[in-house]
């Protein structure tokens, strides 16, 4: 082939090539980025705590895109997907912006967040009681007074109503949960409810608090518990995190208990209850564990065996306003979660009161919270 002829063919091959890198960069500056799905979800509706996850899928995406979510004025995130907590009460416009060099793409939302307070908060009416309306579970460790007088499912049941008849909760753990007709306020500057007990000058058997709110408003006390953390909760000898697992004897005979601490002991008989001492009416008849929190009372066996009253937040437990009350005035306020920081409650459905203490006190025998009922104190003033 003649010089000058490949010359030719070499520059035509060249400006073919040319031509085509162009129009490529040319189709991919002017392809613009596009939603994949044009009809799309506008309108969100949430409960408080619950986590709005929207996926969005995006063609022609530039690597040098960038992301922005704003919920009203505030950006909550800067990636293309949103996963957000909604932390918040209340209706909000919530904006999508992804931003290129030449190009961007947007989109609105409207985001409703619901209190489950306002949602499921029941108000009192003029039948309420002030007193317990239900119970709800009876699960008492093992005591002298289980399976006998005090420590039945009638015993509980007797709670309802009233403050007069007595229930044993056992040792360490044994607990009871109830209910009441209306949810109870956290009332500003105020003590919210009492619960009531047979606690003496000298003779105290401290019993821990939990609450509830009916956040998902089925009825149930299947919710997110909260523990009032009293003046020992932050003792050195308080033991959080406590599990405590009792075997069932099968008659009467020591009940064997063995803690996650791998320390082990017994709840003790004694001859003036012969009845077995593990609770025969609960569903596990091998062995039963429960969790919770251990406290240390000071407990003095010379002589007459006394049991110092805790400084304040316990049931059962004489402290300096048990006189005024009849009995132990708890506050919502007083509410922390699993890692021990404050909560703010609005209102509680459920109360739990479980035996804080795992000690023998000689011929008294277990330590062991006893209760006769709680009351709403916006309703007793």
């Amino acid at each position: 082939m003649q010089p000058k002829l490949i010359f030719k063919s070499l520059f035509l091959l060249v400006g073919i090539l040319f031509l085509a890198s162009c129009s490529d960069e040319d189709d991919d500056a002017v392809a613009p980025m596009f939603f994949t799905v044009t009809d799309y979800q506008a309108e969100y509706e949430q409960t408080l705590g619950d986590t709005l996850i929207i996926d969005l899928e995006i063609q022609n995406i530039p690597l040098s895109t960038e992301y922005t979510w704003k919920l009203d004025d505030t950006v909550i995130s800067t990636i293309k997907n949103l996963d957000y907590v909604t932390e918040t009460a209340g209706t909000f416009s919530l904006e999508f912006s992804a931003t290129a060099a030449n190009d961007s793409l947007y989109r609105s939302y409207q985001l409703t967040v619901n209190d489950p307070y306002d949602l499921y908060y029941r108000a009192k009416t003029e039948s309420s009681s002030a007193y317990i309306s239900e119970i709800i579970e009876y699960k008492p460790a093992p005591g002298q007074f289980i399976n006998d007088s005090y420590g039945t499912m009638e015993d509980a049941e007797n709670l309802v109503g009233g403050k007069s008849n007595l229930l044993s909760l056992g040792a360490w753990g044994g607990y009871v949960v109830f209910t009441f007709d209306h949810t109870i306020e956290n009332r500003e500057d105020a003590k919210d409810f009492v619960v009531y007990g047979n606690a003496m000058n000298g003779l105290s058997e401290p019993g821990i608090v939990q609450v509830s709110f009916d956040e998902n408003g089925n009825g149930m006390a299947d919710d997110t518990w909260y523990e009032l953390a009293g003046s020992a909760h932050e003792a050195e000898t308080t033991l959080l995190d406590y599990a405590t697992t009792y075997s069932n004897p099968g008659e009467h005979a020591d009940v064997p208990w063995v803690d996650n601490r791998d320390t082990t002991g017994s709840v003790l008989v004694s001859s003036y209850h012969s009845q077995n001492y593990y609770p025969l009416f609960i569903a596990e008849q091998e062995q039963v564990t429960f969790t919770g929190t251990r406290v240390y009372p000071t407990i003095s066996s010379s002589g007459f065996v006394s049991i110092a009253a805790l400084e304040w937040g316990y049931v059962d437990n004489y402290d300096a306003e048990y006189g005024t009350y009849g009995g132990n005035a708890m506050e919502m306020d007083w509410a922390v979660d699993a890692n021990m920081d404050p909560v703010a409650l609005k209102g509680i459905d459920f109360i739990k009161v479980y035996s804080g203490v795992q000690e023998n006190a000689g011929w008294l025998g277990e330590v062991s919270t006893e209760i006769k009922g709680a009351s709403d104190l916006s309703m007793m003033d």
